[in-house]
């Protein structure tokens, strides 16, 4: 029988085994799965930009043009000033108060006009001169639409199109701005009808959207003309004229 207070020879000279740490063998497992994660994420991110490309591909060779983009745009555009619909009485002042800024700007419900006259010269599609009542002739810019040059495919029939819209000797118009060219920039009215606008419905003029940006109805109608090929976008190769008129400067 042993005693317990009795040690065999030598036991109290070993050095104890050692054993691995935990923790080390929990931080390297650790990081071997952050490192394995930031892959998979590089690697679903590349798949995406692949995807995107190859969609871009895709709808430029069908179409002519890459629009997934530009659609995207206008639908989150259109979700944002559709978010203030709170009930709160100021959240509801604000939503007026900026669709009634909109609706001004596009001339739409019809307003109280600025100027009204006959239009004695169409230069081209997107800008007229207009004589008032006191023989002040004035230069209109048509807001938000850009029409194809006069040298440029189209131009003469965008020209056309707007002659056939002016069905009438008084028109009116929605003044907006000067611009620096000492035009007056507005949207144009000829029996009730927002000329802008149908002028872009028409496909005889694109939505100018680097100077109406938010015009929701003018991106609409663009929209449509598009998706039905009407006037200008019949082309595939329909080149826009303001980077037209940057190819020949």
């Amino acid at each position: 029988m042993v005693l317990p207070h009795l040690v065999p020879p030598g036991r109290h000279n070993r050095r104890p085994v050692s054993r691995p740490s935990r923790t080390r063998k929990n931080s390297r497992s650790t990081r071997q799965g952050t490192v394995i994660g930031n892959r998979k994420r590089w690697r679903q991110l590349l798949t995406g930009l692949v995807l995107l490309l190859g969609f871009s591909l895709l709808q430029y060779h069908n179409t002519g043009s890459v629009r997934w983009t530009n659609e995207l745009f206008d639908y989150l555009s259109g979700s944002l000033q559709d978010y203030p619909t709170r009930p709160e009485a100021g959240w509801r002042q604000a939503t007026e108060a900026l669709q009634d800024l909109g609706g001004v700007k596009a001339g739409k419900p019809t307003p109280n006009f600025d100027l009204t006259g006959r239009v004695v010269n169409i230069a081209d599609g997107d800008t007229v001169s207009l004589l008032d009542e006191n023989n002040t002739q004035h230069k209109i810019r048509l807001y938000g639409i850009d029409t194809p040059e006069r040298d440029q495919p189209y131009g003469q029939a965008a020209r056309r199109a707007l002659t056939r819209l002016i069905n009438s000797n008084t028109v009116g118009v929605v003044v907006v701005e000067t611009d620096s060219y000492g035009r007056q920039v507005g949207t144009l009215y000829s029996d009730g009808v927002n000329i802008n606008q149908a002028m872009v419905a028409s496909g005889s003029a694109w939505w100018y959207r680097h100077y109406a940006r938010n015009e929701r109805e003018l991106a609409a109608a663009e929209r449509e003309a598009r998706d039905e090929r009407l006037g200008l976008w019949a082309a595939p190769d329909a080149v826009p004229p303001w980077e037209w008129r940057r190819q020949r400067r």
